[in-house]
């Protein structure tokens, strides 16, 4: 096993501290010393660690796409982002806040990858170079894009379909498909009803003015934790499509939400697709059993990504 890298996918609650563990808050913040504040240094420690074995080649790191869409950007901008989709606004997204962008650079630094795999695209926006793409050496392209279907399809797409599913009760409420009757065609053409056609304009309406929800912070918190199950299922797919080892993360799932890290879906996640979760000290633990302190770095040359 001499010079076998783990190759380990980071959702965002798990690059973060990686790119940026701050040590100096190790002796500067936390006292007194509360279980807490002890595992938010122990955690620090791991992540500075686990940056470290990236530096020396003892993981192959890799961000998915999707970690750079919903979950950076302020909620105000979210709803407006999902009704881009399939637009052209699509082309011209809001921008990634300034410093989520420079603690992006600062992981691409440190020699994370990004795996493609988002439905909400973030890639141009980052800046990715092309060498900065994770490599398809361990499964081809197609395969991957095949792997990634499988996934969706297994779980049938339901971050999304919830999303449709609010915006359809949504348009019903404001009364959208008798405003819209032009519409009926292209609805039957799709084999949905208008109002289920209408769904993006249905989050609009309710954007605009509240009918379901009692304001616009609460339907903003609904959208955002939609959103966040949305782009926690594009990272376990794209993980399961790379064939990746371990995906690192801290989330177990938000009793609020629906998140495909959470035990709903944990049998077919990881029985059925093999998609085996760890978190930031466990990873850091797994790794110095295997590496210890490792100072030589192993280079690593990944073929060309098409």
């Amino acid at each position: 096993m001499a010079q076998s890298p783990i190759r380990i996918t980071f959702d965002t609650n798990a690059y973060s501290p990686i790119a940026q563990p701050q040590l100096t808050k190790l002796i500067t913040t936390g006292w007194p010393l509360t279980p807490d504040r002890r595992y938010s240094k122990v955690r620090r420690i791991a992540s500075w660690y686990i940056s470290w074995c990236i530096r020396r080649g003892r993981i192959l790191a890799a961000i998915p796409e999707a970690a750079f869409a919903a979950e950076v950007l302020p909620n105000v901008d979210r709803i407006d982002l999902i009704l881009a989709i399939g637009t052209s606004k699509a082309a011209n997204p809001p921008p990634i806040p300034e410093g989520r962008c420079a603690l992006i650079q600062r992981a691409l630094g440190i020699g994370f990858r990004v795996q493609r795999g988002a439905r909400i695209a973030y890639g141009e926006l980052v800046g990715v170079q092309r060498a900065q793409w994770a490599s398809d050496d361990l499964i081809p392209v197609e395969e991957r894009q095949e792997r990634f279907s499988n996934f969706l399809r297994h779980f049938g797409d339901y971050p999304k379909e919830s999303l449709h599913d609010l915006g359809e009760k949504l348009s019903a409420i404001h009364r959208l498909a008798a405003k819209n009757p032009h519409w009926a065609q292209a609805a039957a053409m799709h084999k949905v009803s208008l109002d289920r056609f209408l769904w993006r304009e249905g989050l609009a309406a309710e954007k605009q003015s509240q009918r379901m929800h009692a304001s616009s912070d609460s339907f903003q918190n609904v959208i955002r934790d939609r959103l966040s199950d949305w782009a926690d299922f594009d990272m376990a797919a794209t993980h399961y499509a790379y064939g990746y080892n371990l995906l690192c993360t801290d989330d177990k799932g938000n009793p609020r939400s629906n998140s495909i890290f959470g035990p709903t879906y944990a049998t077919d996640v990881a029985g059925r697709f093999g998609v085996k979760t760890i978190s930031v000290i466990a990873l850091a633990a797994l790794c110095w059993r295997r590496f210890h302190f490792p100072l030589r770095t192993w280079e690593y040359a990944p073929a060309a990504t098409p």
